[in-house]
């Protein structure tokens, strides 16, 4: 049994006191802007279904299984082999190779697969070279090529990839091995963090961004064995598995491509809480939004390729429940809301519904925010907390019209690049 602290079981204590009350606000400010209750249902239908459920799930499900999971026990010792693909990294290298020797898992190897590189990262790789196999590609660009070539030398029965500005925590690959304990798991994401959090108020957002959607999503698309992304920056892979489907493919978005792989053999696909890594994010709007729109043209590409799970149920619960959850929350939903809303702002008061959406969604935010607090690790992980107002009010809605933008793109004019 994983052992809760009681802050994490007074915040879920008062997250679901929270929700009559929060119910109670969202009525009495509906009434006072004098929508009718049949209105205000009206009003707030995909909105209670597509995001108020959810929330709620989060808030109720989420900790009572951290209350109930009992985490592995080290009972298995394979060797790891670690590849690490990178391509003009002179800044972050060095940290990355030393974050891995430092880890305390003796069975492991260190694979550096230098892409290419233009700048010095071949010369600093080279200073470890008498702890860690270094590889050279003389012509790079393609990570997928990267890694495979990686995996021609690797020995160990998993493979880990971690990306070059990515750091790991000194127990991370125990806690990978712990789990892999169990054969039926084949596949596993790692709990990412972001490493450049303080620089500036881009690189806060995203902090808090990625405890909410890529640790607290996760634990709930695992718990339902849904999992269909496991991070490039941290994937964890059964090395047998990867030969069997043939390595890598030149895909953009290739960490989507090889989960859809692994559940199409049937395989368990799992999020490991405990295994933390620390990657870098962007830091200026422009590359953020290259990195967004390059993440969701890359989610249409690899759904179309892998179009047949939505119809053959032999694929399990990603095919009945995980990718038509992605294509109705990621993409259909981004077109439903702002249609039905604008429709009734038309129809009623604009500046009183446009309230109300605020109220509303500052609500939403606010339960998934201690359902995050009720089932953290380390608390501090959401020191950015205080900017759910700024989250609601603009990341979040300027993040929907980068999304948008990708996936029209995307199918008006599908991206050439790998």
């Amino acid at each position: 049994m994983v052992k809760v602290s009681s802050f994490n079981l007074l915040v879920f204590g008062i997250n679901l006191a929270l929700i009559p009350l929060m119910l109670y606000i969202m009525i009495s400010v509906a009434g006072y802007f004098n929508i009718g209750a049949w209105d205000f249902v009206l009003i707030f239908l995909p909105a209670f279904v597509l995001d108020y459920a959810r929330a709620i799930g989060k808030s109720v499900i989420l900790p009572i299984y951290e209350i109930i999971r009992k985490p592995p026990q080290l009972v298995y010792t394979p060797m790891i082999s670690v590849i690490i693909p990178t391509h003009n990294n002179e800044r972050t290298i060095a940290a990355c190779i030393t974050s891995i020797l430092e880890n305390d898992y003796k069975f492991k190897e260190i694979i550096v697969v230098d892409d290419g590189s233009t700048d010095r990262t071949y010369d600093i790789a080279s200073n470890f070279k008498d702890k860690i196999k270094l590889l050279s590609k003389p012509k790079g660009g393609i990570k997928t090529y990267a890694l495979n070539y990686g995996l021609t030398v690797a020995k160990g029965d998993i493979v880990v990839n971690v990306d070059a500005d990515t750091l790991i925590s000194r127990d991370a690959l125990s806690k990978i091995v712990a789990y892999f304990s169990d054969p039926r798991i084949l596949a596993a994401s790692g709990n990412l963090r972001v490493l450049n959090g303080n620089k500036n108020l881009l690189t806060r957002l995203q902090s808090y961004e990625y405890v909410i959607a890529f640790d607290i999503g996760r634990r709930l698309q695992a718990l339902f064995r849904t999992l269909l992304i496991i991070p490039g920056a941290k994937s964890i892979v059964r090395k047998r598995v990867l030969e069997a489907i043939g390595g890598f493919d030149p895909v953009l978005g290739e960490d989507f491509d090889l989960t859809l792989k692994v559940h199409k053999i049937r395989g368990r696909v799992i999020f490991i809480p405990e295994c933390y890594a620390f990657t870098e994010v962007p830091e200026t709007w422009r590359s953020w939004f290259r990195q967004r729109e390059r993440w969701h043209r890359s989610q249409i590409r690899v759904l179309i390729r892998h179009r047949n799970i939505f119809f053959r149920r032999i694929f399990g619960r990603p095919s009945i429940l995980g990718a038509p959850d992605m294509v109705l929350m990621d993409m259909l939903a981004i077109f439903i809301r702002p249609t039905w809303f604008a429709y009734f702002m038309y129809a009623q008061n604009i500046v009183s519904v446009g309230l109300l959406l605020v109220v509303f969604y500052f609500i939403v935010e606010l339960h998934t925010v201690l359902s995050a607090f009720s089932v953290l690790e380390f608390p501090s992980d959401l020191r950015d907390a205080y900017l759910l107002p700024l989250l609601t009010l603009f990341y979040r809605p300027i993040y929907s019209l980068v999304r948008f933008y990708a996936y029209v793109a995307e199918l008006i004019k599908p991206s050439t690049r790998w």
